[in-house]
């Protein structure tokens, strides 16, 4: 076995077919749904309906209830709804009975995952391929365009020893992920396991581009992008789910397509370039071949700073939380960034202590970080006098301190003399000159 050590928002909710306005779910408490259940609110609903003068016309039906009710669940229409239930229950009872059949049998099979989430997952529930780990964070830090794989794992390597790893240890578990993918032209089939969010897609990007060499290629290429489960409120990835719902998920798969390998190519070339316009096109013009992309490539552009005043996404969401809510742990705050402010979850816990630490490092800091002991989690924050500022948009971070860092391969520095900015209102971009 192989292993491995509000437009935006409103894009992402039509992309999904369900509003997802609620805290996060605890998957331990994740129930299949009950079709006998959703029978019985389709049926309320029309009373409601009947009751109210309501509905989608003067005299609605029940079938107009069912089919409100099923794609407010995700689904488009009421059948769909009840064969999830079907099947639901049937593979929750598989992999309780303990001896789940293997969906993956019959052809030498590798899962491709960007993380370790769904490992145990996929065991349990019964799958027996082998598993790799694919997890060079591209949402963080520098992806530049270089011409040999030794040169960019050195780059990549060093940026993510910053997170507190020995870079030892982190270039040998590049150089094993990175030389463990060319082994999958050995299966017969290979299946991308991946969902919505920027650290997914721009992952899956490099992936599709990858294996756009035939030489690459195992058999059977296959995928997933997920955007949704039916149960849960609010989705952020598949590691939330509970081994049965990756049964479910296995029916999801589609093989990969010619547009979709000319896609990977076309995104990863523009998430490597030292210039975001032709990422940005991609998100404007979408990507119907695979239309999670477009979605997360908006979301990676956001971590451009500003043209208001120089802060990514991420960091006025985090001096706003501070604002609205007052100083709290690092832990509480990345709860509330995560489960209330983020319109697309991309950021994992280590990436986020490092962009709290570099909101209070610097030589005019917007946040006061109180280290209580190793552990991040216990860190005490609460913003500075620059912090209101940059939110009241009297004062440009980048103009105020020495600030390094990288959208994908577009390098921003306070030092150059102009800097790619972004009109979050307008996803417009645009070189800002500097004072």
């Amino acid at each position: 076995m192989i292993i491995c050590l509000a437009a935006l928002r409103e894009q992402l909710i039509a992309q999904q077919h369900i509003q997802h306005d609620f805290e996060a779910d605890d998957p331990r408490k994740w129930k299949p749904l009950s079709f006998q259940q959703q029978e019985q609110r389709a049926t309320e609903l029309l009373n409601q309906w009947q009751d109210n003068g309501a509905g989608p016309h003067q005299s609605p039906t029940l079938t107009d209830a069912q089919q409100a009710i099923a794609q407010h669940c995700g689904f488009r229409q009421w059948s769909e709804l009840k064969t999830h239930t079907e099947q639901a229950h049937a593979a929750q009872d598989a992999v309780q009975s303990g001896r789940p059949t293997a969906l993956d049998s019959g052809q030498r099979t590798l899962h491709i995952r960007c993380g370790t989430d769904i490992k145990e997952g996929l065991a349990s529930s019964g799958f027996e391929g082998d598993f790799l780990c694919f997890a060079d964070p591209y949402a963080h830090g520098p992806v530049p365009q270089l011409a040999t794989l030794d040169e960019f794992l050195k780059i990549r390597a060093r940026y993510i020893s910053q997170w507190g790893i020995p870079l030892e240890e982190v270039m040998s578990r590049l150089q094993e992920e990175y030389g463990a993918l060319e082994q999958a032209r050995d299966y017969e089939r290979v299946m991308l396991w991946f969902e919505h969010d920027s650290h997914d897609q721009l992952i899956l990007a490099k992936l599709l581009d990858y294996f756009c060499d035939p030489a690459n290629r195992p058999q059977e290429l296959q995928q997933i992008s997920v955007t949704h489960f039916p149960g849960v409120k609010r989705f952020n990835g598949i590691g939330q789910l509970p081994a049965e719902a990756l049964r479910l998920l296995w029916r999801q798969f589609t093989p990969v397509t010619g547009a979709q390998y000319k896609l990977g190519q076309l995104a990863w070339r523009a998430i490597t370039a030292s210039s975001p316009q032709a990422l940005l096109d991609l998100a404007n013009n979408g990507t119907p071949v695979l239309p999670a992309m477009a979605v997360a490539f908006r979301r990676h552009l956001f971590e451009l700073p500003s043209i208001d005043n120089g802060l990514s996404l991420t960091e006025q969401l985090t001096l706003q939380i501070l604002h609205d809510k007052g100083p709290m742990t690092a832990a509480r705050l990345f709860g509330w960034y995560t489960n209330h402010y983020e319109p697309l979850t991309f950021c994992g816990d280590i990436g986020y202590w490092d962009i709290l630490n570099s909101l209070a490092i610097a030589e005019h800091p917007a946040l006061s970080v109180q280290k209580r002991g190793g552990n991040p989690v216990d860190w005490h924050v609460q913003t500075t006098a620059i912090a209101e500022r940059l939110l009241n948009q009297d004062a440009d971070w980048l103009e105020l301190n020495s600030i390094e860092r990288w959208v994908g391969g577009v390098r921003i520095s306070s030092t150059k003399d102009s800097s790619w900015r972004i009109d979050r209102e307008t996803s417009v971009v645009t070189i800002k000159q500097a004072r």
